[in-house]
């Protein structure tokens, strides 16, 4: 390998390394901003770490000003997100539960087609996990409608899951109604913590009334995501119960 193609490598791989810090934005750091400028404008950078990304099992979703470089996985990728990774003692219908309400803060966040397309730098409505819980628990409602109307199934875990939520409460009889895990508001605050963790919202306020923004990296995984049977089912009902 020659000095120049060895320097190039590196320097794919310090963009992927940038990458890998959930939040870190381009903004944030002036060598990253380089990089991300140098890949939009230049087709071998673009190539090489296209090229990089997959050899560890990556995929390049999009590169913006914005967002930056945002990544995804390939299969059998080791970046994959692991069961045990999410949390290491969860039961199968809370695994089941929690992807539900994940399909709900997207479908929540951009809740037509139209704002899946918007630009990176256009933020959608802050969040908060009251807004959640109320937003998920009509929309489990809408789909058990819609189930007794039609008598459809079109999803044997999306029905499990809208079972599992109407079954739980919605908070803790606490004064903070914050909820432990046993409850629709514990378990909506752990995903949206998880998804703040990972780079994808922005935590901000009081701790004891917190509020979360959606980053533009949530946009482009949710975009990746919105052909998925799941995501279809639940963003019809939200749409229908919106009008209902």
């Amino acid at each position: 390998m020659s000095v120049d193609a060895g320097d190039a490598a590196e320097k794919c791989g310090r963009f992927i390394r940038f990458a890998l810090l959930p939040r870190l934005l381009p903004a944030d750091d002036a060598e990253y901003l380089e990089l991300v400028h140098e890949f939009l404008a230049d087709a071998p950078f673009q190539e090489m770490t296209t090229a990089f990304a997959l050899g560890l099992g990556l995929r390049v979703l999009s590169v913006s000003t914005q967002a930056g470089l945002v990544l995804g996985t390939t299969a059998e990728s080791p970046f994959q997100l692991q069961r045990e990774d999410y949390h290491g003692r969860m039961s199968a219908s809370d695994r089941i539960v929690q992807g539900l309400i994940h399909l709900a803060i997207g479908a929540w966040c951009f809740p037509r087609a139209e704002d899946l397309r918007e630009a990176d730098e256009v933020l959608p409505a802050r969040l908060t996990v009251e807004q959640i819980v109320e937003y998920l628990h009509s929309l489990c409602e809408e789909l058990k409608s819609r189930e007794e109307r039609n008598g459809a199934v079109p999803s044997a875990e999306v029905r499990m899951a809208w079972q599992h939520v109407l079954a739980l409460g919605k908070y803790a009889d606490s004064s903070d109604g914050r909820g432990s895990f046993a409850t629709l508001a514990g378990k909506v605050r752990y995903a949206l913590n998880f998804l703040t963790n990972h780079g994808f919202l922005k935590r901000e306020g009081p701790d004891n009334r917190p509020s979360w923004l959606a980053r533009p990296a949530f946009r482009i995984h949710v975009r990746e995501m919105a052909g998925h049977e799941a995501f279809a089912i639940v963003s019809r009902a939200a749409q229908e119960n919106a009008h209902g």
